[in-house]
């Protein structure tokens, strides 16, 4: 009865019913039925009434209901013992697989330590051993298959350890090679191979777990539910357990958060808005950017005459590394078989030894972004480094950009809601450790500078903000030493909050970088000159007509230039002129503007970065989201000093 409420209901309607004697339907089933003019007895069902057979229905209903949940539950149980086990047998194949490829490239450094006797030897006992372990493998298998007994058939048993002994000497013999040879070539292409197959086959059978799992916990609780419930709150429930089986329930508020904040900005958009006019308006828009100019005012300087422009080109290295090994491949910012790990990866990026990173932490997780604190003798500091987007976890954060109320130096404003908590998070877990380590005596002359691309670079503004001031968890001594130095920096805090920091913080932007100037308050001035413009009619098509051309010269394009910024200035702010509104973000900090490419190579210090990373860039891919890409900060400011060749000025 407590599977399904409506057992006892009918239980007591049929018991009433038979002490109530004398209705219809007992009677009936009572009498003889004549059919043809034959005498039968009523069967067994029929004499115990309809509602004996309905309650039987329900019997059968409710036991088959609990076979079910026993049987989805140990199917669950078996799917997941089951992908369990094969997720780390081929974690340990693969592992294996990668340890014997490194052993045989790394046969020469073994032969140049030892003697060649001895590694002679050594290789031809190992090699033997190998063989006899495959020997007793094929007796092991003869009794099950007629393919071991063949091979145990071809050759004496004596062949096997020989064969192995002779394997390994013959690749003993291989560490002659020089190291630029087309074997070691090989084995690190094999190597990669290996990794990018392991990691593609556990991510493959992770998600096939996860989705065996999530369907057989939502049909078991589809199922207990089913008979209580109505439909609505019956699907409800399987979408939580399913939601709940994917994401931990921190991950399920934030990006409810995320989805709320999105449509709320899509519901003030008017719903007879169709995308040809929308996009004929973007284009408007686009137009009148292009006319009007996206640089700053100011002179433009090298970089290596900027107060501070050693240190932007010598950590553009440290914020590159922190990738990881994959994503920086992927990027195509470092070689395939040049590195085997993120922290070979930050080492080989930043020109150090793996030996001068003292703690990292690579995966990260919601609102804590990976990191790693390094010595850097080249600078005498002490770098920590901070990871841009690369996880899920990392999108989320990025894309919670609700301003904050956020203090700082007295002054209140706003700051990016997703980075002040991932900054908070790391300075509750960082400080006191760095503080120490930089108060003792190997590292107590060394500054500490802070760095990160993206939301490495948001993150390492606001810690450096947190870590600033007179209550500084790090202590006075440290505190003075603290500076920061951040490459596609997002808009993080409200533009009168980044005076204060000017000195300490440095944001470098290149080009059109879609990302320092991306925040919620910069989209919904987007929004609202988009539809300002889509609803004056023909009005995008007027102005695409009259600003045909962007490639005037002399006082036409001067004059062109400035009735297009006057026109984009009413379309963004209004007839009115409201300016930027309360929540408005921008770069923390000093702000350094380098042009594109091919447009020289200084940089340009922005006065105003509130005003001037206001309003999202429009233009193609090539114009406002490749340049935020981190081996193109390398190219653009490393200056060749690492594996990313500088980019042409």
């Amino acid at each position: 009865s407590s599977e399904f409420p409506c057992a006892p209901l009918l239980v007591v309607c049929c018991t009433m019913h038979r002490r109530g004697g004398g209705s219809a339907a007992g009677e009936g089933a009572e009498r003889l039925t004549v059919q043809n003019g034959i005498h039968e007895e009523p069967s067994p069902a029929a004499a115990a009434g309809p509602w004996a057979r309905r309650i039987s229905a329900v019997q059968g209903a409710v036991t088959a209901k609990r076979h079910l949940l026993d049987a989805l539950w140990l199917s669950e149980l078996g799917c997941e013992l089951g992908f369990s086990l094969g997720i780390n047998a081929v974690n340990i194949g693969f592992f294996l697989g990668r340890r014997i490829l490194q052993l045989a490239a790394g046969l020469r450094s073994l032969a140049n330590d030892w003697s060649c006797l001895t590694v002679v030897a050594s290789l031809a006992l190992i090699g033997a051993l190998l063989g006899g372990l495959a020997l007793w493998g094929l007796f092991v298998l003869a009794s099950l298959g007629q393919a071991a007994q063949f091979l145990l058939s071809a050759a004496h048993p004596l062949c096997w350890p020989a064969a192995g002994a002779l394997l390994l000497v013959g690749l003993c013999a291989l560490t002659l090679l020089p190291s630029e040879a087309p074997y070691f070539k090989v084995l690190r292409f094999l190597e990669e191979t290996l990794w990018f197959a392991d990691a593609v086959t556990w991510a493959s059978l992770t998600c096939s777990r996860k989705t065996t799992h999530v369907s057989l916990r939502a049909a078991g609780e589809a199922l207990g539910v089913l008979g209580h419930v109505s439909i609505g709150t019956a699907l409800r429930v399987v979408r939580d357990s399913a939601t709940g089986a994917l994401l931990s329930p921190s991950m399920v508020a934030y990006i409810g958060v995320v989805a709320s904040m999105f449509s709320e900005y899509c519901g003030h958009t008017a719903e007879e808005v169709r995308l040809p006019e929308l996009s004929t308006a973007v284009a408007a828009l686009a137009r009148l950017q292009a006319v009007a100019g996206r640089a700053p005012k100011g002179r433009s300087r090298p970089l290596e005459d900027v107060d501070g422009g050693t240190d932007v080109r010598r950590f553009v290295w440290f914020a590159l590394g922190m990738h990881g090994h994959a994503g920086l491949k992927f990027l195509g910012a470092i070689d395939y078989g040049s590195v085997g790990s993120d922290l070979e990866a930050l080492a080989y990026c930043a020109s150090i030894t793996p030996a001068d990173v003292l703690l990292s932490e690579w995966r990260g997780q919601l609102h804590i972004p990976g990191y790693a604190l390094a010595v850097d003798r080249a600078s005498n500091s002490v770098v920590l480094a901070i990871r841009g987007s690369l996880w899920p976890q990392d999108w989320v954060t990025d894309f919670d950009c609700r301003p904050r109320p956020f203090e700082l130096d007295g002054q209140r404003g706003f700051a990016h809601s997703g980075m002040l908590t991932a900054a908070e998070n790391l300075s509750a877990a960082l400080a006191p450790v760095v503080g120490s380590l930089l108060r003792s005596a190997p590292y107590r002359d060394l500054r500490l500078v802070l760095t990160g691309h993206s939301l490495g670079a948001g993150v390492a503004a606001l810690l450096a903000a947190l870590w600033s001031g007179p209550h500084s968890p790090l202590g006075a001594d440290v505190e003075a030493r603290l500076s920061c130095v951040a490459y596609g920096m997002p808009a993080v805090v409200s533009p009168h909050l980044g005076h204060g920091l000017r000195s300490r913080v440095t944001a470098v932007v290149c080009a059109h970088d879609f990302v320092p100037r991306f925040s919620l308050c910069s989209s919904m001035r987007f929004r609202d000159a988009a539809l300002r413009l889509w609803r004056r009619p023909g009005a995008a098509a007027t102005l695409l007509e009259a600003h045909q051309t962007t490639d005037r010269e002399g006082s036409g394009a001067e004059e062109s230039a400035r009735v297009a910024a006057r026109e984009l200035e009413v379309l963004m702010e209004g007839e009115a002129g409201d300016g930027l509104v309360e929540g408005a973000l921008c770069p923390l900090g000093r702000v350094l503007w380098a042009p594109p490419t091919g447009c020289g190579g200084g940089v340009v210090e922005v006065e105003e970065p509130g005003k001037f990373f206001s309003d999202l860039p429009l233009g193609s891919t090539k114009d406002i989201f490749e340049p935020h890409l981190p081996q193109n900060y390398a190219a653009r400011f490393g200056g060749g000093a690492g594996p990313v060749p500088a980019a042409a000025p």
